[in-house]
């Protein structure tokens, strides 16, 4: 509750914000201090950030599902350099906007914004999702502030996205809750490529069904949690954590 309250007294005007400290410390980007003053302090998803940088070389491509203010598309962008590809899926579309500018002022033109989310729908389809600063979080119950979103399998639209350049070196998965839908319509992609994936878990995410299709696609089980807690059990995903799978 202090954090919603402290939260409420930050600055909601939306523009180009210098990040102050940590691994993109020096970059742009376009949000608020109330939507996500961790990432403009340089603290958030810091574990994420020292995995991705010891998994991530030139010249791949990777997939940011999940994009929001576009964070982790800037720190991937980085690391695969100018000669590598980063497509950013977020669908609310005002969101997607501001991660197209910060795009535009940090000069990451091997970046591709793409205003959709996945889920397993073989056509686009349009979905109500509650809105939570700034990100489509289907984990929380319906309420006055929604958004309607579209919504697509990867296997559906990767062809035409890619084009010629169609491997898949690696996917950052948060969907707030569509995690289980988003596997499940990227089925193809990762057979053909099995890229390593990290994949946050949400509540009410069907653990089995999720892993089972993974282990279907030839992952190994368990994944291994990207911020290990000492003396947690393998095989336990928790809420709110990231685990990767290759």
């Amino acid at each position: 509750m202090l954090r919603s309250a402290l939260r409420a007294v930050l600055p909601a005007g939306m523009k180009p914000r210098r990040i102050r400290a940590g691994p993109l410390q020096g970059c742009r980007l376009v949000t608020s201090w109330r939507d996500y003053p961790a990432a403009l302090l340089g603290y958030t998803e810091l574990p994420l950030m020292r995995w991705l940088s010891s998994r991530v070389a030139s010249g791949e491509t990777w997939l940011d599902v999940g994009a929001h203010y576009g964070y982790t598309s800037v720190a991937l962008s980085r690391l695969v350099g100018a000669e590598g590809r980063v497509f950013a899926f977020e669908p609310v579309l005002e969101t997607a906007g501001h991660l197209s500018a910060t795009r535009r002022i940090n000069g990451l033109s091997h970046l591709t914004v793409v205003p959709l989310g996945l889920s397993s729908a073989a056509d686009l389809t349009a979905i109500e999702a509650p809105l939570v600063r700034g990100m489509a979080d289907h984990g929380r119950a319906a309420q006055a502030a929604s958004t309607t979103i579209l919504v697509v399998a990867l296997d559906s639209v990767w062809g035409r996205l890619a084009s010629q350049r169609r491997d898949v070196h690696g996917v950052k998965i948060d969907g707030q809750g569509m995690e289980l839908e988003t596997v499940t319509g990227m089925r193809h992609v990762l057979a053909a490529s099995h890229p390593q994936l990290v994949i946050e878990f949400h509540a009410g995410v069907e653990r089995e069904r999720l892993l089972g299709t993974l282990e279907t696609l030839g992952y190994r089980l368990p994944g291994l949690p990207v911020d290990p807690v000492a003396g947690e059990p393998p095989g336990v995903y928790m809420d709110d954590r990231s685990y990767s799978f290759v």
